[in-house]
């Protein structure tokens, strides 16, 4: 009987690892798709890097740092939720009129470029002079909703950290402030 418990011991830790192990490739896989993901969406929108430049200050489409404004500004609090992402997605859809496709893309990229940034006021600070320049003060209404509905999605409220940051987008897009 100790003979078969002692077998069935090993069979059961064997399970585990070859379950763990699974889990790993499985793990692996999805940081390499996510990875190919940004890669693809950077090629989309022909986002060039150049050397001695940071990453924010290369992106030439304000939809893409308006993305990544929105991502910064929600992951303030903590990091991304599933939820966030979702509402990122659907507000990139609904704000720039693209198809479901490249709104996944335009939020991978702006996930991707808020995370270049050492801290999410930093994305915030140079990606609002990105979409100054290339859409001027009329993106800023848009803008705005955007970053509000995807901060707010997860049920959180605005705190201190994010509404300086809105503030921020204001004074940069030469927006009233709000009351």
């Amino acid at each position: 009987m100790h003979i078969l418990l002692g077998l069935a011991g090993l069979i059961g830790v064997a399970l585990m690892w070859y379950w763990r192990a699974k889990q790993a490739r499985e793990a692996a896989g999805d940081i390499a798709e996510a990875a190919n993901d940004v890669r693809l969406a950077a090629r989309r929108f022909a986002y060039r890097r150049r050397t001695d430049v940071h990453p924010a200050d290369c992106v030439e489409d304000p939809r893409l740092a308006a993305a990544g404004i929105a991502a910064a500004i929600a992951s303030m609090d903590a990091p991304l939720s599933q939820v966030e992402i979702d509402a990122l997605q659907t507000e990139a859809r609904a704000i720039f009129k693209v198809d479901a496709a490249e709104a996944v893309d335009i939020a991978a990229f702006g996930r991707w470029i808020s995370g270049q940034c050492k801290a999410p006021n930093e994305a915030v600070r140079r990606l609002a002079k990105v979409v100054d320049q290339r859409a001027g003060a009329e993106a800023g209404p848009d803008l705005l909703t955007m970053v509000e509905r995807v901060a707010c999605a997860d049920g959180a409220v605005l705190g201190s950290d994010e509404q300086a940051s809105i503030a921020t987008i204001r004074r940069t897009l030469g927006l009233p402030e709000a009351r």
